[in-house]
Formats: structure tokens, C-alpha cells, sequence
């Protein structure tokens, strides 16, 4: 093998390394995965010791093994156009910087909820429905309106917490000269914590009225990049511990592009489980141990837990399933399939 460097009087080629995503000119927002490619002169027995990007000349995270390939929360900039480089450095310290990509980051987006009796757990008996349609600027700044049909509401409130969780209430709407309308009103501000929140689909509106004092209609309030889909879950084919009324609800949360997975299980009839969890059964892979409420005995919850591109490719194709089981079932004494909305 022909060597380099130290005394041999022979200079060692210099890495190369390439930014291959975000795409040049790409728009971005919320979690941005940041990739790039890097390879080292193999003659001369080189190889990469590490990558670092950068935004702007100022490092956002460093890895040392490929794939090369960070998460950037581009809330951390100002909205605007951005230069995204990676500096590779091989194991004799020599180093390379990439061309620089152009991209825009835009966090200042709208989000949308569809208000339905379905999202509230339990479920109310109605017919009414709601649709929301907000917009938050980088500085928290709220504003936007929904629009209630089927229902005479006593209060609209955007609440923290993901779809089948409950959480407190952060703005309460006012009501606009429409019939059914509500609006934030001027002054309503998200904290830094509360936009991440909003980026995650973790806020939602809720709509009560004098039947419904806790909500009759609610709805997640979305980005484009965060879907949330309902399913039930049902007593198992071979279940021997529990009766066949047992059953529950399955709210999962799938953020597309920071590929993370939060799940909120109500369920009924099953009090003494003690495990549940989602899995791929295209790869056989638990996604996620889901922990029990000390409160809420029937409720499991797991948030924010990061999937791989496969896992994503499972989700979309209903290879997701989640079980709660118990001591005598404990393969699974309830189960229900996860399935991606249609767009």
C-alpha cells in the first residue's frame, strides 16, 4: 500500500465530501435532516474520521461513522435564505470542506385541525364538526380562526398535548361576528417550547358546549409533516384473560419528517396488564415500549420515539400493530392495527 505524509515527502490527497440533502433551493421548516457523503483516499490506506455540517459556517453536529447525517432544528435561524456546507476530516487530519447549498428556511406556516366527536376520548355522541385554520410566525406571534357547524359553543381553547392525551389550555378563542366562528385573538403568543410543540402536533383545539362541558368536538392542530390517525384495538384472536368487551382506542402521532412516533392508548377491560407496545411486522422490530399512567390504569403512552426510514415505510404500508398484554395473555390480550391515513 503507498504511503503519505511524515517523512515520506509524498502530500496526501485531501478528502472529499459532498452535502447531498436538503436538495439546492430546497424550502425547509421544523426538524431538517442534514446528509452528506464523504470518502477518503483508499491507496493510501486513508479513511473518514468525521463530518461536521454546518449552517452558515457555524457547526450543528458532528458524526464520525457513516451514514453521515444529522437532525437541524432550523427554528434555531431566522427564516430566510441559509448556506448548508460539511467539512470532512480523513484519519491523517487532513480536510475538506463542501460546496455550499442555498436553502430557505420558512417557519413561518400554517397548520390546520379537523375538529371531530371522534378525537375526544371518550368519544362524544355528536354530530357537530369544526375546522381550524391557524398561523404562527417565528416570534410565537398566533392568529386564525375555526369554524364550528352543529354546535352552539361555550368555549374554544387550544390545549398541549397529543392526539389521546389531555393537557392544559394555553389561549382561549373569542367568538367573531359569524355564525359558529372563533378567533385567537391579537394578542396570543407561543413560548420557544410551545412553536417546538406546535411543529410536533402536540397542541389541538377543543370546542365545549353546555352538553359537553369538557369538549364536544376536538381536533390536532397539524403541519404538513405530522399525521395523526385513530384505531381500535380489540380483544386478540387467542385471548383467554379478558372479556370480549375489552377494548380501547389506538392515537398515534407520526412526524414524517423527523421520523418520531408518539402513541396514546385508552383502553378498557384490561386494568391488570402490565406491558404494551407498537411493532413493524414487516421486520418483526418493537418501535416502542409503551409506559402505563399511575393514574389512568386503561392509558399507555409513549412520545417522541424515533423510527428509522423502514419503520416509515411499515407505517404507511399498515404494518404497524400495537398489543397491550397481561399475565395470563401475555403475547397480547388486546391488538390493533395501525394504519396511515389517505390522503
Amino acid at each position: 500500500m503507498a504511503t503519505c505524509g511524515g517523512g515520506y515527502g509524498n502530500a496526501c490527497p485531501p478528502p472529499t465530501v459532498m452535502v447531498t440533502a436538503p436538495a439546492a433551493n430546497a424550502t425547509v421548516n421544523g426538524t431538517v435532516t442534514l446528509t452528506a457523503t464523504a470518502t477518503a483516499s483508499s491507496t493510501y490506506g486513508l479513511t473518514i474520521a468525521q463530518v461536521t455540517f454546518m449552517v452558515d459556517g457555524t457547526a450543528v453536529g458532528t458524526v464520525s461513522s457513516s451514514p453521515y447525517s444529522v437532525m437541524w432544528n432550523s427554528t434555531s435561524v431566522s427564516n430566510g435564505k441559509h448556506s448548508v456546507t460539511a467539512k470532512a476530516t480523513d484519519s491523517m487530519g487532513d480536510t475538506a470542506t463542501s460546496s455550499a447549498v442555498d436553502i430557505t428556511v420558512q417557519n413561518t406556516s400554517g397548520a390546520a385541525a379537523i375538529m371531530t366527536p371522534a378525537q375526544m376520548l371518550p368519544a362524544a355522541k355528536s354530530e357537530a364538526s369544526g375546522v381550524a385554520h391557524l398561523t404562527a410566525s417565528e416570534s410565537g406571534a398566533l392568529s386564525g380562526t375555526v369554524k364550528l357547524a352543529g354546535l352552539t359553543a361555550t368555549s374554544v381553547t387550544i390545549h398541549e398535548g397529543f392526539a389521546g392525551a389531555s393537557g392544559p389550555a394555553l389561549i382561549s378563542l373569542t367568538p367573531s361576528a359569524g355564525a359558529g366562528e372563533w378567533a385567537v385573538p391579537p394578542d396570543a403568543l407561543l413560548t420557544a417550547e410551545q412553536l417546538s410543540a406546535l411543529s410536533q402536533g402536540r397542541l389541538y383545539v377543543v370546542a365545549a358546549s353546555a352538553a359537553h362541558s369538557r369538549g364536544e368536538i376536538r381536533g390536532q392542530i397539524l403541519p404538513d409533516n405530522v399525521v395523526v390517525t385513530f384505531s381500535p384495538l380489540a380483544r386478540a384472536a387467542e385471548a383467554r384473560g379478558v372479556g370480549a368487551n375489552a377494548g380501547g382506542v389506538i392515537a398515534t402521532t407520526v412526524d414524517r419528517n423527523a421520523r418520531t412516533l408518539s402513541v396514546q392508548i385508552d383502553s378498557t377491560g384490561v386494568d391488570e396488564a402490565d406491558a404494551a407496545e407498537v411493532v413493524n411486522a414487516a421486520s418483526g422490530r418493537r418501535l416502542a415500549a409503551l409506559t402505563k399512567d399511575s393514574v389512568e390504569m386503561g392509558h399507555w403512552s409513549t412520545e417522541l420515539t424515533p423510527v428509522s426510514a423502514a419503520d416509515l415505510a411499515g407505517f404507511e404500508s399498515g404494518q404497524w400493530f400495537a398489543s397491550i398484554a397481561t399475565a395470563v395473555d401475555d403475547h397480547g390480550a388486546l391488538e390493533g392495527q395501525i394504519r396511515a391515513p389517505r390522503d
